[in-house]
């Protein structure tokens, strides 16, 4: 009469491999199957109890509790990613309704197609009592400078209609834009500086987030985004 094992089909450990990395293509084990690896270890140790000192029911009924909470929790885990997965569709969806919309970004490059005013933003740590803004061309050269004047701690917002300090219309291309600013104390402070461009397209990143390529050449992710202009 064959005696059948009662710990056939349960994984031993192995020293060989024990240490070796899991394969790529392994998958996670589901629920099911860790509920059924854990019944075939409470169905051999019923087996191989001892027959003079049997196990206590209690023993059993916490082991079953303990298999029911695993099992919601694995349950629950599913659950939650795809919450998350649609969460994630939902706001891309969102985000990508902005699509012709500015937004101002920290940064002081400014990609003046010839013909269309840039807004701009100066963003104060604290109250200045002084604000000059310049624009420069690629050789460091000054092609317009605006006076703020006093500035509250914050966002200030204003135009560059990309004309020169003649009034013309200077050629398109890249320009840059400098704030030197003065505090109460008449010491230098300046605030950081902010350009605003259209967004071209969205694109979703690597883990859902939504990513804005904007008209001017910048890709930034909308967690950066401190002001929308329009």
């Amino acid at each position: 009469m064959a005696i059948n094992n009662p710990l056939s089909g349960i994984r031993t450990y192995d020293p060989t491999t024990a240490n070796k990395p899991a394969e790529a293509s392994t998958a996670p084990k589901t629920a099911t199957e860790e509920t059924a690896n854990f019944l075939k270890l409470l169905i051999a140790q019923i087996k191989n109890q001892d027959p003079m000192s049997p196990m206590d029911a209690s023993t059993m009924t916490a082991q079953m509790s303990q298999l029911n909470m695993v099992s919601s929790m694995a349950n629950m885990n599913t659950s939650m990613t795809a919450m998350l997965s649609q969460m994630q569709s939902v706001n891309f969806m969102n985000q990508a309704a902005l699509i012709g919309h500015s937004p101002a970004v920290a940064g002081n490059g400014i990609a003046f197609d010839g013909t269309n005013q840039v807004m701009l933003g100066a963003n104060a740590a604290n109250p200045l009592k002084s604000v000059v803004a310049e624009i420069k061309d690629a050789s460091g050269n000054t092609v317009n400078s605006v006076d703020l004047g006093a500035i509250n701690a914050g966002m200030t917002n204003f135009m560059w209609n990309g004309k020169d300090a003649s009034g013309s219309t200077v050629p398109a291309g890249m320009y840059y834009l400098s704030l030197n600013g003065t505090n109460a104390a008449d010491a230098n402070e300046n605030p950081t500086a902010y350009v605003a461009s259209a967004v071209a397209s969205v694109t979703k990143g690597a883990n859902g987030d939504a990513i804005l390529n904007l008209l001017d050449g910048r890709t930034i992710a909308s967690s950066e985004v401190q002001q929308w202009i329009s």
